[in-house]
């Protein structure tokens, strides 16, 4: 499914969509273990551009060259990208400090802040003003670009990058004329573009990546390749990704309503389920161990009973989804028991010898856990009297179990499991007690009451049908965000089937709102001055969301950048008010900056179009050919009911394009079983 890249083997491709973020990020700072690297400005904007180059004469796409630049993200995003930029600063801080301990001395010039690389700073104005010289100059000299239109979505569009291309690719499907076997290839590292070529259903598109490299030490893994020629790259075809999803579920085939594109979209919803930039994986949810096996296998078990899909073409069907989530809750309790028996094991081991007699430690948490959450004495537990102290969660399971020793546990199915009589109202209430504190401690309730499960279980449905809209039919609301850290059980997500799904309409934030929501205060530089004592000054009324120190919470995940970091979340309207008086004071580049704007497309004109003057650093172009028009993100929106959903009329499913791939003309045969399989030229470590 994925090959490396050899120059006489690649497909024609139509069009070429760069996720711009990857390239500047590796060219301005490879690698940020080295508190010593230092590069130059001018040198960033070389080594862009030679990149984008290398791309574009690897592929050669014939019709559309579409580079694509993060503009201001929607709310959910910004929680995630907040994240990120504090963990940055913080790491940055800490190497340097290394550094100086050792009696290292580093360079005088300042270090490249990677945080620069968000709308509305005055590097990205100075990159777009760059990009726009870069593509001039290349259609107006480079034969090979001559019959491409180049379309450069930069800081100043509204967006991330890969939505911007989405947007791009939903509109084009909408006109009339579209070509439905069209060929796009989309370049970037991020495991989101798999899911989002998918969402087209147009079956002849292949990912360009870059090989990762896994384990190895830590400062080989981190450091990134920064020039292509030493670069191994990959072509992910998602034809064949389209081929191996139909045997993953071919024991499905059997059902009346089996169809493969429908298949693929429930398999997209599902991966939503194990965590992505817009919202915290389910408890216990990880892919490394063995999450999408299980979310599979729930899927097959229960989709014959549905009578239909879940993610009907980017709308969440409330009620199979409703049934779903049932059947998956059904492992909740059973991965309970791993965590159960740890703490009971971990519990004998805390046992201390006193006066000859073995006295176990109290367990974390009050011992009085059913009275407190059934409002009356447990039955079975013999009451503590006067002298004799009954204290511990271990002396109370033992006596309250007694009566559940002789059964079988063995022959019970998975209903009588659940319905708690079995395993002892104990054990049930210890999975209460884990849960609750779950919800106390890490997502910061007071008291765990029916409404607040309530509002756990609508807020984690509505920010899926969030996030099935942004990959199927653009971005519904731009102030919408997952409030928690965290996500609630499984088994708490449930009785959701009549809840309302409206999102508020909203507008995105301005670059500089943007920003102020995102940086950390060791990053205040990159805002206007007027704007920086918000976040250092004890008297702003926002400094609370600029901590200088703050928590991560790994979450069952195993590396350190897959933690949670724990910050507050932003309030819009505190935010707003507090910037208010401050807009007056910028200056007129800086009130520029603060704007949204177009996007630029370039074409080859065969009239001399005049000198075109370059920004900094390069020559002008005296003879200029190349047009550039404007167009805004709105002139792509599509009506709902426009968009085409699903494979379009007269598309070739089977016949074998030039370099992509396909199984229909080989002979073979399917089965499914367990093995490790290869990624980038490594064994997987677990069974696939």
């Amino acid at each position: 499914m994925s090959e490396v890249v050899k120059e006489y083997q690649i497909p024609e491709f139509d069009n070429l969509y760069l996720d711009m973020n990857g390239i500047v990020h590796i060219c301005s700072h490879p690698n940020d273990d080295d508190p010593h690297f230092r590069i130059t400005e001018e040198k960033i904007f070389q080594d862009i551009f030679h990149y984008i180059e290398v791309l574009f004469r690897m592929i050669q796409p014939r019709k559309v060259f579409f580079m694509a630049i993060d503009g201001v993200a929607p709310r959910a995003k910004m929680n995630q990208q907040r994240g990120r930029r504090f963990r940055s600063a913080k790491e940055a801080e800490m190497n340097e400090k290394k550094a100086k301990d050792r009696g290292e001395k580093l360079p005088e010039e300042e270090r490249f802040d990677s945080n620069c690389i968000t709308p509305g700073t005055p590097f990205m104005v100075r990159l777009q003003e760059q990009l726009k010289y870069f593509v001039n100059n290349k259609i107006s000299t480079d034969g090979l670009w001559k019959g491409t239109k180049v379309i450069l979505s930069g800081h100043e569009t509204p967006g991330e990058g890969e939505h911007k291309i989405m947007d791009y690719i939903r509109f084009e499907k909408a006109q009339p004329g579209y070509d439905p076997n069209t060929r796009h290839c989309l370049y970037g590292l991020d495991a989101d573009l798999l899911m989002l070529g998918l969402c087209t259903h147009d079956p002849h598109f292949s990912l360009l990546r870059e090989e990762v490299r896994f384990g190895g030490k830590k400062s080989q893994a981190n450091k990134r390749t920064p020039t292509p020629e030493e670069t191994t790259f990959h072509l992910l075809h998602l034809s064949l990704l389209r081929e191996y999803l139909d045997y993953e579920f071919q024991e499905l085939k059997k059902l009346p309503f089996y169809n493969a594109e429908n298949i693929i979209d429930d398999w997209v919803l599902m991966g939503f389920l194990v965590g992505n930039d817009f919202i915290p994986h389910l408890p216990n949810m990880h892919i490394n161990k063995g999450a999408l096996p299980e979310l599979y296998e729930t899927y097959k078990a229960v989709l014959p009973s549905l009578g239909g899909y879940i993610n009907e073409g980017g709308t969440l069907n409330l009620k199979r989804f409703e049934k779903f989530m049932l059947k998956l809750s059904e492992s909740e309790l059973e991965k309970f028991d791993d965590i159960y028996s740890d703490s009971k094991w971990l519990e004998g081991k805390t046992a201390k010898k006193t006066n000859g007699k073995t006295v176990v430690d109290l367990t974390p948490g009050p011992s009085n856990v059913y009275e407190m959450l059934e409002g009356r004495e447990e039955p079975g537990v013999i009451q503590p009297v006067e002298g004799r102290q009954v204290s511990t969660d271990l002396q109370k399971l033992m006596d309250s179990t007694a009566e559940f020793d002789s059964t079988d546990e063995e022959d019970m199915g998975d209903e009588e499991l659940f319905n708690g009589s079995t395993r002892g109202d104990f054990y049930q209430m210890e999975f209460r007690q884990h849960k609750r504190d779950y919800y106390v401690h890490k997502l910061g309730y007071s008291q765990v009451t029916p409404g607040v499960l309530r509002e756990q279980a609508e807020g984690y449905v509505r920010a899926i049908q969030w996030n099935l809209h942004y990959y199927y039919n653009g971005c519904m609301s731009w102030s919408w965000y997952y409030p928690h850290h965290f996500s609630p059980w499984i088994t708490d997500i449930r009785d959701f089937s009549n809840m309302e799904l409206t999102y508020e309409k909203s507008k995105p934030f301005h670059p500089f709102e943007q920003l102020l929501a995102v940086l950390p205060a060791a990053s205040k530089a990159l805002l206007p001055e007027p704007f920086q004592w918000l976040m250092t000054a004890k008297e702003s009324s926002i400094i609370d969301y600029y901590p200088v120190d703050f928590d991560q919470d790994l979450n069952g995940k195993q590396q350190d950048w897959e933690a949670v970091v724990l910050i507050p979340f932003i309030d819009e309207a505190r935010l707003l008010s507090a910037m208010a008086p401050i807009h007056p004071k910028l200056n007129q580049a800086e009130v520029a900056r603060n704007q949204h704007g177009p996007m630029w497309i370039g074409t080859y004109s065969v009239e001399d179009m005049g000198q075109y003057k370059s920004p900094t650093y390069f020559p002008n172009i005296e003879k200029s050919h190349c047009k550039l028009d404007t167009v805004y993100r709105e002139e792509w929106d599509v009506p709902l009911h426009k968009l085409k959903k699903g494979l379009m009329e007269g598309v070739k499913l089977d016949v074998f394009f030039p370099g992509f791939p396909t199984l229909k003309h080989i002979r073979h045969s399917a089965r499914l079983a367990k093995t490790g399989v290869k990624v980038f030229e490594q064994s997987s470590r677990g069974k696939t």
